[in-house]
Parts: C-alpha cells; structure tokens; sequence
C-alpha cells in the first residue's frame, strides 16, 4: 500500500472513531471532559508563641499561644519553659495564656520562652523574647527594701506563714479621695468628722482608701481599684528579697494569682517588719457561705530570681519558698481580723528598733508612739500583740491610748492558780509572784497633748499597723504570771476591731464593708529571759 492509501485510512479511522463517542446532540463535535480537581495542599500543623514584649520588673505579663495546621477537633497540650534569662513562674505553663510577674533585675534583662503544642501525635514548638528593664521605684520604696532589722521580733521558734487572708475589695488605688470616689468605689467615709483641735480633718480620719499615685511611692508595683492582703510571718522578712513574685494565691475557683504590689506600709519600722501587704485582685465581698464568693485559698512562695528570705533566731536566713498557707474560708467579709501572737518583754529604757526611716518620720503625726514616749519610766513590761489584719474600732477611726478597757484584758494566774482577770488600767492585780497594773496602750499614735493639738478624739493619727503594745508595770515574777491577752469582743459587752474595709463611722447604705472580729484568746510568750529579737544590717 502506499503511503497515500494508509494516510487516508488512518483519517477516516480517526473521524469513525471520534464520530462514535460524541453522543447524538452535539452535531459530531467533541465533548470535552473537566479533569478531577486536585486535593489542597495539607497545612503543616504550627504554633506561634506571639510578639517579643518590652516591659518593666514586677509588671504583669500576659502570654498567648496561637496554632494553626492542626485538625479542628484536636486536643491541644501546651508546655511553657523559660529557655535563658532571670528566674520567674508561670501561673499555669500549660494553657494557652499563662501569665507571670516580670522578675526584679538592676539592669535590662532578657527572657527567653518556648511554647510547645501537641495533639499527641505532631509536637510543634516557637519562642518569644521577653525584655525586662528596671523600674523607677522611690527613694522611699528603696528605704523600706532594704533588708534592715533592729531588735525586731519573732514569734515562733519555726518560720511559718501565721495568717494570709484577704482583708478588703477595691479600695487601694483609687483615682482620687473624695466621698463620691468613695461610694463608687464602695469604700467608707467620715464626712462629718470634727476635730477638736479646730484643724481640718485629714484625709486618713476621713476614709481608708489609698490613692494609686501614693501606692506606688511606698510599694513595688502598682495599685488600681485592689484588694488589700496582709501576709504575716513568725519571723522577720529580708525585705530586700521581697518581691510581687514571690506571693503566688489560689482562689477558691482554682485560678492562681499574683499581686500588682507589696509594701511593708503600715509596718514599716525597724523593729517590726513580720507582715507585707499585697494588693492585688484577689476576689470579691462575696462570704464563703456564698455560692459566688471568691476568695483566696492558699498562698505559696513561688521562687523567683530573689528567692523570699526570713531572719530569725542569732540571725539565721531561711528560704521560705515552698512554704504554704491553706484555708478554706478566710476572707474579711466572713469574718474579723484575729491576734496570732503575743510577747511580754521587759522594757528597755531606750526602745530599739522605733521608727527607722526619716522620710516616714518626720511626716509621721503618730510618732514617737513606743512605751516609753507615751509613759515614760513607770512602764516595766510590754505585751506586743501581733494581728492578721489592721486593727481599727470600726474601720476608719484609730485606736486610743486610753482604748484598752474597751477592747482587751489580760489572763494572769493567781497565787493559788485560779485566772485573774486584768480588766482596767490604773488598778493593782495581786496575781502570782506580786502586783501587776495596766498603764494602757503604745504603738499606737503620740500621748495625749492638748498644747500641741493632740487629742484623743476620731482626728487622733494612729500608725494603723499589725502591732499592738499593752503596757504594765508591776513586778518581775508576777509578770511572769501572765498566760493569754483576750479580745472578749460584742458578745461579751466589748467593742470589736474592724480591718480597713470596715464600715466606718457613716457607711454608705447598700455597701457590704468587712465584718467585725471575733472574741479571741491568745497565749502569751514570755520573752523575759530571751527577748526574741533579731537585728540585721541593711543590703543594700
């Protein structure tokens, strides 16, 4: 055949063939036919850490994972680690979100962190760089964190968290102190109180609240519409080790928690120095009974890169990270502030240890307040009473001098071991091993003084802080008789304490303010032989 026919064979092949498959509507033309579409491309399962952060020591730091790749229905575990850089704690490293308080540094520092995320069967990870510069703290915060103690007391042979519980709601770091900033931010206010030295009333005989800009000048952080919580220990704190990082809470929610601030403010001298006050959101006026209450339940020292240190007998430094405070129902709305501990001491004919801090001094209307200002050298003995909470007649107003009959009396045993009950100042107790009198209570504000304006009135400045001093005379042996200081309280005809969140003289109406403290008997140490004291140089 030549090469013509086959050609032409071939053509007619082709159109028969193509003729055939094209169907009886498409006049002979060829039908064309979409290819399969393609799958799309798998997403590669991913995790982004999110953006590097700038900030400064004791802020908040928030964090938050992202991914992407992994099925819609996985379920994700997450793991955060510092990889470099300063010490800190993350509130929960296995969510998504954890949060930590930026570690104190003296120059910028940073930290780096990794994130990993897994469905249990691909492991993705990403870092971030957290950079931390030092903040501008006062002159005066530097003062009250500088790790100085003289003649300040311990408590207890052992360190131990002595009481943690939330005092008040949202009063510290107010905008401003006025009585409508009070009712807003559902705090107390005396507007009517009167001063009989003529003056005007201060700020302080008005209300508790603190303003923000005065937070800062004495604490480490910051404050904004907080709750107050005063944290006290059996020994003295290393105030120089003492940061917002340190106090790690549980709320009875299960969230974990840090401060915004500490500060030693009210307890500030040098002899004093066992409570920090943390301020922070750490619940609501909400009473445990209550099905929407939050409150804290427990408070660890989380380590940090200045691990909290406590100094007690001959000097002694222990770590309490790890140490805890468990309670299942503290909060200042289901009940009163309480003692947790009294010391009698013999007094010194110059008391060690009184006020510390010029800055504070000097600008202090409640100082000299020791034993020996207020009663000078009738005073023989001192029953230091240490408290969970400050301890005021109804939550604004300060203790008196002159308070005693009021709201305390002293447990003696009597010569034949029956208790003999020490229940008015200026009246002679026969009790065991001779006479006892009350004189009537220091560490509190200035003695009575007409001449210089000073009265005992609801203008009096009172120092407002954990410390209580009952002074007695008497003698030696028969002090060594005295076996428990009582608040009896409202049931037994006595006054009752109040902390700051109290009501007040003239508490707004609807407000729920703290509740007053219960009776409360608390055994008293005798620190005769041993004064059960610590002195330390400052640190820095």
């Amino acid at each position: 055949m030549n090469d013509f026919r086959k050609h032409y064979l071939a053509v007619v092949l082709i159109s028969a063939t193509l003729g055939g498959c094209s169907g009886g509507g498409n006049n002979g033309s060829a039908a064309v036919v979409d290819p399969e579409p393609l799958p799309p491309p798998t997403a590669t399962p991913a995790v982004n850490a999110g953006n590097d952060q700038d900030i400064t020591e004791d802020a908040l730091v928030s964090l938050e994972a992202t991914t992407s790749g992994f099925s819609s229905n996985a379920s994700l575990t997450y793991n955060w680690r510092r990889v470099d850089g300063p010490y800190m704690i993350f509130s929960d490293a296995s969510v998504a979100d954890p949060q930590f308080i930026a570690p104190d540094v003296a120059s910028e520092q940073q930290i780096s962190l990794e994130v990993t995320a897994s469905d249990g069967t691909t492991t993705v990870t990403d870092t971030l760089v957290v950079t931390v510069a030092p903040g501008e703290e006062s002159p005066l915060t530097n003062a009250i964190f500088n790790g100085e103690l003289s003649s300040a007391d311990y408590w207890h042979a052992e360190p131990k968290i002595l009481s943690a519980g939330m005092g008040f709601d949202n009063i510290i770091g107010v905008n401003e102190i006025s009585e409508a900033a009070a009712l807003d931010a559902g705090g107390a206010w005396y507007g009517s109180v009167a001063c009989t030295s003529g003056q005007e009333a201060s700020d302080a005989s008005r209300t508790t609240m603190a303003a923000a800009a005065g937070v800062s000048n004495v604490s480490k952080g910051y404050a904004d519409f907080d709750d107050g919580l005063p944290i006290v220990f059996s020994w003295p704190i290393a105030t120089e080790t003492a940061d917002v990082s340190d106090f790690q809470f549980t709320l009875n929610t299960g969230e974990v928690v840090f401060p915004n601030a500490v500060t030693l403010l009210p307890n500030w001298e040098l002899n004093e120095r066992n409570t920090i006050v943390a301020f922070g959101a750490f619940g609501n006026r909400g009473k445990p009974s209550e099905s929407d209450a939050v409150y804290p339940v427990r408070l660890d020292i989380a380590e940090d890169a200045t691990p909290l240190l406590l100094v007690g007998p001959g000097g002694q430094e222990f770590n309490a990270v790890g140490s805890t405070w468990t309670s299942p129902d503290t909060t200042g709305y289901g009940a009163g502030p309480i003692l947790v501990g009294a010391k009698l001491n013999v007094v010194e004919a110059i008391p060690s240890g009184e006020g510390g801090l010029p800055l504070i001094e000097q600008n202090s209307a409640a100082m000299p307040n020791d034993e020996v200002s207020l009663y000078g050298e009738v005073a023989d003995f001192r029953i230091r009473v240490l408290t969970s909470g400050g301890f005021s007649p109804d939550g604004i107003t300060g203790l008196h001098p002159d308070d005693y009959e009021d709201f305390f009396r002293i447990h003696a045993r009597g010569v034949n071991g029956e208790t003999v009950l020490l229940e008015s100042t200026e009246q002679d107790y026969a009790v065991d091993g001779g006479m006892l009198r009350v004189l009537g209570l220091s560490d509190v504000g200035q003695g009575v003084d007409e001449g210089n304006g000073i009265f005992y009135d609801d203008c009096y400045s009172e120092d407002r802080d954990n410390y209580i001093d009952i002074i007695l005379s008497g003698d030696l042996d028969a002090a060594r008789s005295v076996t428990h200081v009582e608040i009896p309280s409202l049931a037994a005809g006595y006054r009752a304490f109040y902390n700051p969140g109290g009501p007040g003289p003239e508490p707004f109406e609807g407000i729920r303010y703290t509740e007053p403290g219960p009776a409360d008997l608390e055994p008293v140490i005798i620190a005769i032989d041993d004064p059960m004291r610590v002195s330390r140089s400052p640190q820095q």
